[in-house]
């Protein structure tokens, strides 16, 4: 059985955090040579009110683009309890990535029905955690800039790509540390057209 030998909330550095939570989904040198933090206060608009917040990213992305949001899984590690996984989110009925994200769970403390419907991967974890869990707390620890030679800019799948910026964080259910995670965003670009199929289920 696996288990997490330090929680993102024990580490004092943004980047010794990142090294551990993207270890066997991300390069390390996401942590080590593209990634800047900032201060909340300083964070600009508009991903100041996508980011500085209590909310699940979901809800918060939903609500600011005012359209559906679709999760993509682009990889996993199931060692059990812990489940984790590299995904974007997607304006649903779009190829238009919003946002890229590694996870981290620990399946010790999230509802049963909460688990399979993680592992179902059709519904993004926001959502599944609003429906399944009684008491959530969202607590960001970091904020980041990436630098635009950072390996996940890729990942949005936009060569005219600005800046993007993200935040790490704890998601915790019943007050135990349920969820670890990196969430990066940006925002969309005129011109968006639909592929007239969703992207929820790939």
């Amino acid at each position: 059985m696996t288990r997490i030998e330090q929680r993102l909330a024990d580490y004092a550095d943004v980047d010794d955090a990142l090294v551990d939570l993207c270890s066997g989904l991300c390069s390390a040198d996401v942590a080590c040579h593209f990634c800047e933090p900032v201060l909340a206060a300083t964070m600009p608009a508009p991903f100041a009110e996508l980011l500085v917040h209590h909310d699940h990213m979901t809800a918060r992305l939903r609500e600011h683009h005012g359209q559906p949001v679709a999760l993509r899984v682009l990889d996993e590690v199931h060692e059990d309890p812990l489940y984790r996984r590299k995904i974007v989110l997607m304006l649903e009925g779009t190829e238009r990535v919003i946002e890229f994200g590694v996870v981290r769970i620990d399946f010790r403390f999230t509802p049963p029905d909460a688990r399979a419907a993680i592992l179902d991967q059709r519904v993004p974890l926001g959502d599944v955690l609003m429906r399944c869990a009684s008491l959530r707390q969202i607590e960001p620890r970091w904020y980041v800039k990436l630098s635009t030679r950072c390996p996940i800019f890729a990942e949005f799948c936009d060569p005219a790509l600005g800046e993007v910026f993200g935040r790490v964080g704890t998601i915790y259910c019943n007050g135990d540390p349920a969820v670890e995670l990196l969430e990066v965003v940006t925002t969309v670009r005129a011109g968006l057209q639909p592929t007239g199929s969703s992207t929820e289920n790939t």
